[in-house]
């Protein structure tokens, strides 16, 4: 098995349980494949019908192609991964995870000042929401953020709509932080630090997917593309 750890491209590479629990077949992070460490969400229409298209272009991706074997991972559905939480909307509003019954959870850990996977892997949840049209009222996309200080209610409020209305950020103390990441097997570290002094958080950038019961469905890679999540959300959704 693969022994691969997937995280933020500015941090440190760190064990965890799932780097050693899931095979990628040696996907690379689209942070460390680019020569750019964020795209302006501005930049794209996303209300526009060739949005996909657009972004594909924009990173390479090559729409046709072959899904990948990445947008299937080693850890078999119903794995003890995911829990109880109660944490804070953007909108103020107290959410658990019965909040989400009904409708497939995308789960992502990440920050607003992030540079790079973070508005990336926005960009492509936002996109993906797009494209799915009226299938996405069967899913969830959610950012947990791993800098509750800085990233309030009022911050992310601001922050995700760049991207989409249909992204549910969530925040809480550092703690109840620390809790939801120690029950996804998600990793983060505040105390890393860049040259210049700025604070800087290393972090794990899989995205969960947690199925309509709230059970553990399937862990996708920070490589994966728009057009293979669109593929499995379908199928997902169609079960």
């Amino acid at each position: 098995m693969t022994d691969i750890h997937e995280r933020s491209t500015n941090g440190p590479t760190h064990g965890r349980r799932i780097g050693r629990r899931i095979a990628l077949g040696g996907a690379v992070g689209l942070g460390a494949a680019m020569t750019f460490v964020a795209i302006d969400p501005g930049a794209l229409d996303l209300t526009s019908h060739g949005a996909l298209d657009a972004l594909a272009r924009l990173l390479g991706w090559n729409h046709d192609s072959k899904l990948a074997s990445t947008t299937n991972s080693a850890i078999p559905p119903g794995a003890p991964i995911g829990g109880p939480f109660t944490l804070t909307n953007q909108f103020g509003q107290t959410m658990t995870p019965a909040s989400f019954h009904g409708r497939w959870m995308l789960v992502y850990f990440g920050y607003s000042r992030c540079p790079d996977d973070c508005p990336l892997t926005l960009e492509k949840l936002a996109i993906m929401m797009n494209a799915l049209g009226p299938l996405a009222k069967h899913v969830s996309p959610v950012f947990i953020t791993v800098d509750p200080t800085h990233d309030t209610p009022a911050i992310l409020k601001t922050y995700l709509p760049k991207f989409s209305n249909k992204i549910i950020g969530l925040t809480g103390t550092l703690p109840e932080t620390a809790k939801v990441a120690k029950e996804y097997d998600a990793y983060f570290n505040t105390t890393d630090h860049e040259a210049s002094g700025q604070s800087l958080i290393s972090h794990s950038t899989f995205i969960y997917l947690i199925a309509p019961n709230g059970k553990f469905e399937n862990l996708f890679p920070v490589s994966i593309t728009v057009p293979q999540l669109v593929h499995v959300m379908k199928k997902a959704i169609a079960q």
